[in-house]
Formats: structure tokens, sequence, C-alpha cells
């Protein structure tokens, strides 16, 4: 029974494939080769010369209003956006000795070392931020923001002062000088 089951499946599936396709009409034809063929508008030519420009070809700048959004991001791929500040590495990075990395002590030291310069910088940066919130709270006075907004930027500050103070306080040898 299994094997007449399986003969009658293979039959069928041969017979299946076999079977002469009707043909569509012309009509379907045409309009399937339509859709087949490569479209080369004139957007999607400009949009290649400026991207990808030929021998002889010289890129054309697009105007801003015609650039969609692929094109803009294909061009940030390309080109890196121009509103990214730039990269900056810090070159005073100490790097752990071949003795620190063989010794876990002396290792324990060196992280050490790196969380005291990271918390040295952060107590160094928070004036200039807390200068940055007052200035803002008191331009936004001046227009007229909304006192829950503008409290908002208070407790900020707040919160960066005794952050500051706390961090001093717990780490004596941060200089407090701001």
């Amino acid at each position: 029974m299994k094997r007449l089951f399986i003969a009658l499946t293979l039959v069928a599936a041969l017979a299946w494939l076999l079977w002469p396709q009707a043909s569509p009409p012309p009509q379907a034809q045409q309009a399937a080769r339509a859709a087949a063929a490569p479209i080369q508008s004139t957007a999607a030519s400009d949009w290649l010369k400026r991207f990808y420009p030929e021998a002889g070809n010289t890129p054309q700048a697009a105007p801003p209003a015609y650039i969609t959004a692929i094109e803009s991001m294909a061009d940030a791929r390309i080109n890196g956006e121009q509103r990214t500040p730039p990269i900056v590495r810090s070159n005073n990075a100490e790097a752990a000795t071949p003795a620190e990395l063989a010794d876990h002590p002396a290792y324990k030291q060196y992280e050490a070392r790196q969380n005291l310069r990271e918390l040295a910088a952060f107590s160094a940066a928070v004036p200039e931020k807390i200068r940055q919130l007052r200035e803002d709270i008191s331009r936004g006075r001046a227009a007229g923001i909304a006192a829950e907004l503008i409290a908002v930027q208070e407790r900020k500050v707040q919160q960066l002062e005794e952050m500051r103070s706390q961090l001093i306080s717990e780490h004596p040898e941060i200089s407090a000088k701001p």
C-alpha cells in the first residue's frame, strides 16, 4: 500500500511537470517585458554620475531640494556626514605596561589611576556645564519659558553641584579648583 502511494505521487508529480503551460496573452507578455526592462530615469543616472563618476563624467551636484533620503544616506556613507563632529583621540591615554599586565596588583593600581583620571576630568568639566545651564536658565526666564521647565534645569544644576562635592569629598586627591 505504501509503495503504491509513493508510485502514484511520483507519477502525479511527473505529469504535473510535463503538462504543457498555457501561454499568457500578448498584452501580458509585453507588460512583463516592460516591467523587466531596466528603468534608467534621468534622476537615477544623475545619482549614479554624482556618486560613481565614469571617465570623462564630472560629478554633478544636485540641488538640495531634489536629494532624497536614500541619496542623502548614500552620500553620507561615501563622503561622511557634514554635521558630524570630528573624532578627537586623546593622546594622553596611559597604556598599561607589560609589567602591569603581568602582575594583578599592579594592574589594579593602573585601573585605579585610570578611574581617578576619569573622575578628575568629570570634576573639571562640571563648572563649565553649570555655567552653561545657568545661562540657559536666564535666557529661558527672559524668553518666558514655563516655570516647570526652568525648575528642571535648576534641579540639574543642583544635582551637578552635589555630585561634584560628593566626588571631591570621597576623593580628596581630585583638585577642588574649577
